[in-house]
């Protein structure tokens, strides 16, 4: 006898089963459902055979399709599944084992199994606490500390509901299938796709009026989950260095996005964004991009095992500030005021290419960045313009206008600003009719980078704001022809020579021709860790205005000649370090670790060569002469086993000190 849970499958529409699968099997599913025949049918379960080649047996279990079988070698949801869907449907009608042709004088209403009761009613009848269960603690605690937010979509069709909200997948209900049976659009891993599945049921509670019943005292015990996304991002971070960060591959990488994911489920956001900046370091490094070095990434792999070691060293509760905020992507992203320091164009090594945007957070002093792009080959009306809109909806020249705040700002998970479409840029002011103070602006852009590189996630964005001196400090470009550089002396208010970078033979240097060619009072230049010309603050026809060199079109062609071939000067520089700023006697000495450190990640080597261990023994009695006992213990450690953990211990120390070196050293 046909039992009457097989109406749940009779029910799913194309959508719906597209959910489960995708638009590709459905459209296979039609074609080979011809090929499905019913082999047994009972309470328990419908055996149906396909008879196409290969064969394949397909058994239909009540509840959801989810629980459906194929013999087939296919992993997950195959074709057959999807077809075994489609003949449930029709065209006939079968009812008792007997097989009753649509055109016998028989309704078919009369013939189908009776439906179970209203899908959303049944939903609302699940008990929160056994749905906690069958979610897992990785899935609730994520809730718990986060309760869902922002409007939900719940759409009610003849046998199914269907909830989404902004950045999720479809969710789909089927009668009798309860939490365990919902479809979830998309690939997920198991621990993921319950998260949504809860989510989705909160949401609906929350819609009708009900109370979702968490766990008492979920947020205050340390769970078994939680250590084990702790010891994956320790095991994750130390792997890449025992493979070296030179010879990374995508067997390697794969292991920090998955533990980035673990870690956000079980409910430590600030673990999860660090190891996903850290994934996204070595994923250009696997792709062995060239803007992108083993210290960059050695650096944030340093500050994601030491937050997971400490975390792992926490009693519960965990400290607020090792699990970090509860905004995810697609959260508000919290911003105030935002003042642009660049927009800048880039393109990669293989051809991808895209907009960067920096912004100082004038309400919550902090930078942000936005970046947008396209693979190569990809959306071709995504072009270099300073006027098309590239971001936001707004073009180049209206992000560099002025101030301006952004309306529904979301991150992503790295903590940069999301490039989504549903934020719109409101402009607050203009440069040129509300200049901004650039020597108060360049104190506060500047003053809090030190103090940001402390935190366990690295700024999103490392830019300073130079500001000449009023006399002779804005020198004439000189030829770097073996890197094919422009060098732009600029000496800053308190007598630091920066030399500013910049490409000789893209629009760079059209840009630069014209603003010195025509005289333009140079006010401010914004520069990033390794000197690069970011943008720059100019007067052009008496007003300010913010010029990105990769974006700002120039408003004539300098002429012929223009950049005179000089020989350098000779003369006695004070030493710097990667971010261009002057580095004192400590910062000396942790750059001396951090070359090491990064030699030693970068080869996998387990040993320390006869140099190597020369150097480390000379920093250590100096560090230790000079009172610094946590680098002095760091150096020591590593001295004595140059392990994968002691490498990245020494990482941080040593990077920390010269964070701290720097905040008290003049720039």
């Amino acid at each position: 006898m046909t039992p009457a849970w097989l109406a749940t499958y009779a029910d799913l529409d194309d959508d719906a089963l597209a959910t489960l699968a995708n638009k590709g099997l459905v459209r296979r599913g039609h074609k080979e459902a011809e090929r499905i025949e019913l082999v047994e049918a009972g309470e328990p379960s419908v055996l149906l055979r396909y008879t196409g080649m290969p064969g394949a047996e397909v058994r239909l279990l009540p509840g959801s399709p989810r629980r459906a079988t194929c013999s087939c070698p296919v992993a997950g949801v195959c074709v057959h599944i999807v077809a075994a869907c489609v003949w449930a449907r029709g065209p006939v009608i079968r009812a008792n084992d007997a097989v009753i042709p649509a055109d016998a004088g028989i309704s078919p209403d009369a013939c189908r199994p009776s439906l179970p009761a209203d899908v959303l009613a049944e939903l609302l009848a699940l008990d929160p606490a056994a749905v906690n269960r069958q979610a897992g603690v990785a899935a609730v605690r994520k809730l718990a500390a986060a309760p869902p937010a922002g409007p939900t979509s719940i759409e009610q069709r003849p046998g199914s509901l269907r909830i989404s909200w902004a950045d999720s997948p479809e969710i789909v209900a089927v009668p009798g299938g309860g939490f365990a049976g919902m479809l979830t659009s998309g690939t997920h891993s198991d621990v993921a796709e319950r998260a949504w599945r809860l989510e989705a049921l909160v949401r609906l509670f929350t819609e009708n009026g009900r109370p979702w019943v968490w766990p008492e005292h979920a947020p205050d015990v340390v769970q078994p989950g939680q250590r084990e996304a702790m010891h994956q991002a320790v095991e994750a971070t130390e792997s890449l260095l025992r493979l070296g960060l030179s010879r990374l591959g995508s067997d390697g990488v794969d292991r920090l996005p998955a533990a980035a994911q673990r870690a956000r489920l079980e409910a430590l956001p600030l673990l999860g964004a660090v190891l996903t900046r850290a994934a996204g370091r070595a994923a250009r490094i696997a792709a062995r991009a060239d803007d992108t070095t083993e210290r960059d990434l050695l650096d944030v792999l340093a500050r994601a095992w030491a937050l997971a070691t400490a975390l792992a060293a926490a009693n519960a509760p965990l400290p607020t500030h090792l699990l970090g905020g509860t905004r995810g992507p697609g959260d508000d992203a919290d911003t105030g005021v935002l003042v642009p320091l660049s927009v800048r164009w880039w393109t990669g090594s293989s051809g991808s290419r895209g907009l960067t945007l920096t912004v100082w957070d004038r309400t919550n002093a902090r930078l942000e960045t936005a970046t947008t792009g396209r693979a190569a080959g990809a959306d071709p009306g995504f072009a270099r313009s300073w006027t098309t809109p590239l971001l936001w909806g707004a073009s180049a020249e209206t992000l560099a206008a002025g101030p301006f705040t952004l309306q529904g700002a979301e991150r992503r998970d790295d903590g940069t600003l999301s490039a989504t479409t549903r934020t719109r840029v409101r402009a607050e002011s203009a440069f040129s009719t509300a200049p901004v103070d650039l020597d108060a602006f360049a104190e506060s852009v500047n003053g809090g980078g030190g103090a940001r590189g402390l935190a366990f996630l690295p700024p999103p964005a490392q830019v300073r704001l130079v500001v000449p001196r009023r006399l002779l400090g804005v020198g004439e470009p000189e030829l770097d022809e073996i890197n094919q550089e422009l060098v732009w002396p600029i000496t800053d208010r308190s007598g630091v020579r920066h030399p500013v970078r910049f490409d000789a033979t893209g629009a760079e240097q059209d840009v630069i021709g014209w603003v010195l060619h025509d005289g333009l009072p140079v006010h401010a230049v914004v520069l990033d860790e390794h000197d690069h010309l970011l943008s720059l603050f100019v007067t052009h026809q008496g007003t300010q205005r913010l010029i990105s060199p990769t974006l700002t079109p120039a408003e004539r062609k300098p002429r012929r000649g223009w950049l005179a071939r000089k020989p350098k000067p000779q003369q006695p520089r004070a030493y710097t370090g990667a971010s261009g700023q002057v580095v004192g006697p400590i910062g000396q000495l942790a750059d001396a670790v951090l070359d090491v450190c990064e030699a030693l990640a970068s080869t996998g080597r387990p040993a320390l060569s006869p140099r190597q261990r020369d150097t480390l023994q000379q920093r250590a009695r100096q560090v230790g002469d000079l009172g610094l006992g946590a680098l002095a213990d760091a150096v020591g450690a590593l001295l004595a086993e140059p392990t994968p953990a002691n490498v990245l211990r020494a990482t941080l120390v040593a990077d920390r000190t010269r964070t701290l070196a720097g905040l008290t050293t003049p720039r």
